[in-house]
């Protein structure tokens, strides 16, 4: 188009001979050239003198051709036309180079968000399934010190509430999101189980959950391992107290756990606790900047305090 505009000889005859040596050279480096020697081979000045060289044969022997197809036109007898196919091909080389090098970074990175999403997404497996059996042993645990204690009837009560936990997981344990409804019935036969468990006269219980929390979704079993572990670290023989909390307001979570501390349940925590680790790791892999978690330790009482940011 610049030829047609500025050369008018060209419009006497097609230029097809600089239209075919134009794109044979393009795409030659832009599908073989660069990547076999500038990405593969990183051999930059190898592929610089290269490609120079090959845009200097190209214009000879277009040059050539055109002096064969038009022998009677003046205008191809010069090597002006040559030097300017020369001086055309370079800019289309140096910028179909430029656009690979862009294509390239944008795959590269399209490729390591895409990396980076199923490292997350095995790492959150992961966790997850290091919760379940965490959850399920010490669940037994309850059941098997009902049965020690030959209370019948507070152990079948228990496994009927084993069997809803049970039922929970299975349904809805792998799923990304499931009701918040859900998880807090879930928290609720949990703390059932707590209670059938520990001794009334020494354990201070106060529990204040939502009857009805509709319109929100949660990941699953995110907050079980504070229930857990306020129960786990705060039993000991002289009494002992456990407060949990959760409220939704205009699509905040607000959820607190409070315990009395065991001196030798803190030692057992440091040793081989991993319920809160994973539970805060979870929180950052699928609430990233929608979720606040603070810890106060005084010595006598461990309180966590959790806000979400809920879908």
């Amino acid at each position: 188009m610049q030829d047609v505009v500025f050369i008018s000889q060209f419009k006497d005859t097609f230029n097809l001979p600089t239209v075919l040596g134009s794109m044979g050279v393009v795409y030659f480096n832009y599908y073989y050239w660069i990547p076999k020697y500038m990405i593969k081979q990183r051999r930059v000045v190898f592929y610089t003198v290269s490609i120079f060289s090959i845009i200097v044969l190209n214009s000879w022997v277009v040059y050539l051709v055109m002096r064969l197809l038009f022998p009677n036109k003046e205008y191809y007898f010069s090597w002006e036309p040559a030097f300017i196919f020369f001086v055309d091909t370079t800019v289309l080389v140096a910028f179909t180079t430029a656009f690979k090098f862009i294509q390239q970074w944008h795959e590269r990175n399209n490729y390591a968000v895409q990396l980076e999403k199923k490292n997350l997404e095995s790492e959150l497996e992961m966790l997850k399934s290091q919760i379940n059996p965490h959850f399920i042993f010490n669940t037994l645990n309850t059941i098997y010190f009902l049965m020690e204690q030959k209370e019948d009837v507070r152990a079948k009560e228990a496994l009927l509430k084993f069997s809803d936990t049970l039922s929970h997981q299975l349904y809805d344990y792998n799923k990304d999101w499931i009701d918040l409804g859900k998880e807090v019935d879930y928290l609720q036969n949990y703390i059932e189980l707590q209670r059938l468990r520990h001794d009334e006269e020494l354990l201070d219980l106060k529990c204040e959950l939502p009857e009805q929390v509709n319109g929100y979704v949660i990941a699953p079993m995110l907050l079980i391992p504070f229930v857990e572990n306020a129960f786990k670290y705060s039993s000991n023989s002289s009494g002992y107290h456990v407060g949990i909390q959760l409220s939704v307001e205009d699509g905040v979570l607000d959820f607190t756990t409070e315990n009395s501390i065991n001196q030798n349940s803190r030692n057992q925590e440091r040793v081989g606790g991993i319920g809160l680790k994973n539970v805060q790791r979870r929180l950052d892999l699928t609430y990233p900047g929608r979720h606040e978690l603070s810890i106060e330790d005084d010595g006598e009482t461990y309180k966590s305090h959790l806000k979400i940011k809920l879908k």
